[in-house]
């Protein structure tokens, strides 16, 4: 049985007593009126009736009125009562059936905020969530997510419904610096707007402009420990109500839950795709390996060696570098180079050889473990022609030159892993997009052509008329998505630090092909900085463009990067429409733009926030702390 037909049994229950009642009064009315009645008798006999004469009738005229009035008095009285008993009971069942109606319809949309945040495949999908919720589940005019950085400060990830004074007024308070512990330690949770709360300090007249009163706080934890809230903001200072209040902690709950589940998602992704290849890059290692052992070689008074490097995907052995040891394993130096390093290897210990008897080129060899890590990644190996000149003595010396070869040559394969897992996170970046743009188009454009040749077919030569002309829109755009694609693979690593040349020139080129009207502003001018952060930086502010060229339906926008302190800050607005408000039946909109670029930012060490509402357009900020060059 759903809700409302419960209610309606309810009510019917009720009004069903109340007609009870009525009929109790009822059977109360009869002994009244009869108890009058004998009244009534009893003056008639012993005053009208004794009287004689003309004044006989006036008297019992007299009686008659008063007791008469009386039964009349208390029998409408009894009526009234019941009636305005009744109508009491049905305005308190009204006030009850709509308040549980109410509650209904707030237990209705959280579930379906459940359901999407179920279904959210990234953190910036949930945070979004986490910030409409209070809009939809309370009268709340505005919400935002606040999050605690590593520097015990407040950062904002995301604002909704907030104007653009106020907005800039409290990022420009979060740019000064707001101590994270005052909110992280705050048991009240629940501010107006003339108390001592870190989130109205300074801002109160912008607040009362915008026609704010009053903020909750609600606490995401992650570990155990607070790591961001939900603030959502009021106009009236008795609300949210204490209703509002339990629904809201419970939903700060479930957001709390599904953080913590992206947050493993992530770390068992990563897990994954960190598995590459140790040895990416054999010419770089084959480099570093060569001028080591000749530094080695050269320290030991040596006349050969080689380093020896373990590939643990195919399990074999691979000189990388090696001196005076032949070039085929038949050769009895590398033989024996070969034998002690696997030797070393397993024993993870140095294996010295001071005194080599035989026919054996080399009268003393060591071989030590490259250890870095915790992981022995293979050996070197040393061979002279003398006795001794490799001996005991030398094998901490020897097993602590190892460690520093292996350090170098772990190094020198992470950072070819760090590019290998940008290459992968890069193709994975395209493929979304293709997936999500370009593939989607092109199967939309087959489509359209096959309606087109049956409409020629059919002679609806008009109908197919105004097909092509939507098949070329459609061609256009897949054509700005791929150009957008090949600009960004066609940003180079030779000068990527000039971050505001490179950037003007995206922008006059972006408004050139889409038609939008987009400014670009810069101070310094010539603001340069670290390529990494340069080239993080520059997609960022070419996914965000085209996100306003396909979904924003704007006329203008504008870049404005600037450096702040020790803070590169770079801003896009647009006076677009807005992210799309969603009904219960309704999907979120996904955009992986939006992932990837909070992302980037967050992968550079910087912080990422959006600010938007249907109709005012949509504000991405970027702060990153770094060293400008």
């Amino acid at each position: 049985m759903s809700i409302q037909n419960y209610l309606k049994r309810f009510r019917h229950l009720w009004e069903g007593e109340l007609h009870i009642q009525l009929r109790r009064f009822r059977w109360m009315a009869f002994p009244g009126v009869f108890l009058l009645a004998t009244i009534h008798s009893l003056l008639v006999r012993n005053i009208a009736r004794p009287v004689s004469g003309i004044w006989q009738p006036w008297i019992e005229i007299l009686v008659y009125s008063i007791t008469g009035s009386l039964t009349a008095w208390m029998g409408l009285s009894w009526i009234a009562n019941a009636a305005a008993q009744r109508a009491k009971t049905e305005h308190q069942l009204q006030d009850a059936f709509e308040e549980l109606e109410q509650r209904h319809q707030q237990l209705l949309r959280l579930n379906h905020i459940g359901e999407q945040i179920a279904a959210a495949d990234s953190q910036h999908t949930i945070l979004e969530l986490a910030t409409r919720a209070p809009l939809q589940l309370t009268k709340a005019q505005a919400s935002t997510v606040v999050s605690f950085d590593q520097h015990k400060r407040l950062n904002l990830d995301m604002a909704w419904g907030l104007s653009d004074n106020y907005l800039g007024a409290l990022r420009q308070r979060m740019d000064v610096g707001i101590d994270s512990e005052r909110c992280r330690n705050c048991n009240t949770l629940h501010a107006h707007i003339k108390q001592d709360c870190p989130l109205f300090e300074g801002l109160q007249p912008l607040a009362e402009q915008d026609g704010i009163t009053s903020l909750v706080c609600l606490p995401i934890t992650l570990e155990k420990k607070r790591s961001s809230i939900i603030t959502a903001y009021y106009p009236e200072t008795n609300t949210p109500t204490d209703e509002h209040i339990r629904l809201l902690n419970i939903f700060s709950a479930v957001i709390s839950g599904a953080l913590e589940g992206q947050q493993s998602r992530n770390q068992q992704d990563g897990s994954q795709d960190a598995v590459i290849p140790t040895t990416h890059n054999p010419a770089a290692i084959a480099e570093l390996s060569s001028q080591v052992l000749n530094i080695a070689i050269s320290g030991w008074d040596a006349q050969a060696g080689g380093v020896f490097i373990y590939e643990e995907d195919t399990q074999t052995w691979v000189c990388h570098a090696q001196l005076n040891l032949g070039n085929t394993i038949a050769d009895e130096r590398f033989a024996l180079g070969a034998h002690m390093a696997q030797r070393a290897f397993d024993a993870t210990t140095p294996i010295i050889q001071a005194d080599i008897n035989g026919n054996s080129t080399f009268r003393s060899a060591a071989a030590a473990p490259l250890i870095a890590e915790g992981k022995i990644l293979g050996a070197l190996f040393l061979g002279s022609t003398q006795p001794k000149t490799l001996n005991q003595h030398h094998t901490e010396l020897l097993a602590t030159i190892a460690h520093q070869i292996a350090l170098a040559i772990r190094n020198t394969q992470l950072y070819d892993q760090l590019g290998q897992m940008a290459a992968l996170k890069e193709r994975h970046r395209l493929s979304r997009e293709f997936h999500d743009g370009l593939a989607q188009t092109l199967g939309f454009l087959n489509l359209q052509a096959e309606q087109i040749e049956q409409m020629i077919v059919a002679n609806q030569n008009a109908s197919a008329k105004g097909e092509i002309q939507e098949l070329r829109k459609n061609i256009h755009a897949a054509y700005a998505d791929v150009r957008e694609a090949i600009d960004g693979l066609q940003i180079r690593l030779d000068e990527p630090g000039q971050l505001a040349v490179r950037l003007k020139g995206y922008t006059d080129e972006f408004t050139r092909q889409t038609g939008i009207t987009t400014e670009f502003t810069t101070n310094p001018e010539d603001l340069t900085t670290k390529p990494e952060y340069a080239i993080q930086l520059l997609r960022i502010a070419q996914e965000s463009l085209t996100n306003i060229r396909k979904h924003a339906h704007a006329n203008r926008a504008t870049v404005s990067l600037g450096a702040v302190e020790s803070h590169i800050l770079l801003v896009i607005t647009d006076d677009g429409m807005g992210f799309p408000t969603t009904g219960p039946g309704e999907r979120l909109y996904r955009s992986y733009g939006l992932t990837m670029m909070r992302e980037r930012a967050e992968g550079i060490g910087g912080s990422f926030s959006v600010a938007t509402s249907p109709g005012q357009g949509t504000r991405i900020t970027v702060s990153v702390p770094i060293e400008i060059l």
